[in-house]
């Protein structure tokens, strides 16, 4: 930054008004607080529910350490619960990208090709969501 531009940086910050002031301690308060709201709203549940073409077909505790056969709509599916999280350990698809996910204790682990859907945490899946209101 060259002597120009710093000047005209310090010349805008003393050209700004209180309201301008107000705003950005507004934004960052909100910012902050939009923060601590998302990880209460995301926090890591203990159940994992298993969907096969949008069905659930099996649901149990994070903490319940078992292998899960599922028949998925292009052959079998592995999933693994061990030690408070879940994976998908086999499956049968071409590209494996769900398996490659590895290890995960929240969210959701998607095998399209096979219609299956791994869901981690409690209340990640409700009756509805943002688009159905």
């Amino acid at each position: 930054m060259d002597s120009r531009e710093n000047y005209h940086l310090k010349t805008e910050l003393r050209n700004t008004t209180i309201a301008d002031r107000m705003l950005l301690l507004f934004l960052i308060i909100a910012s902050i607080f939009g923060m601590f709201y998302t990880r209460e709203a995301l926090s890591q549940g203990s159940e994992v529910i298993i969907e096969v073409s949008g069905k659930a077909v099996f649901s149990a505790s994070l903490f319940t350490d078992r292998e899960v056969l599922i028949e998925g709509s292009q052959g079998h599916a592995v999933i693994e619960i061990s030690n408070g999280r879940v994976r998908m350990k086999k499956a049968e698809c071409k590209n494996h990208i769900c398996m490659s996910q590895g290890w995960i204790t929240r969210g959701t682990i998607l095998c399209l090709p096979n219609s299956v859907a791994i869901i981690a945490g409690n209340g990640m899946k409700k009756d509805l969501d943002a688009i159905t209101g």
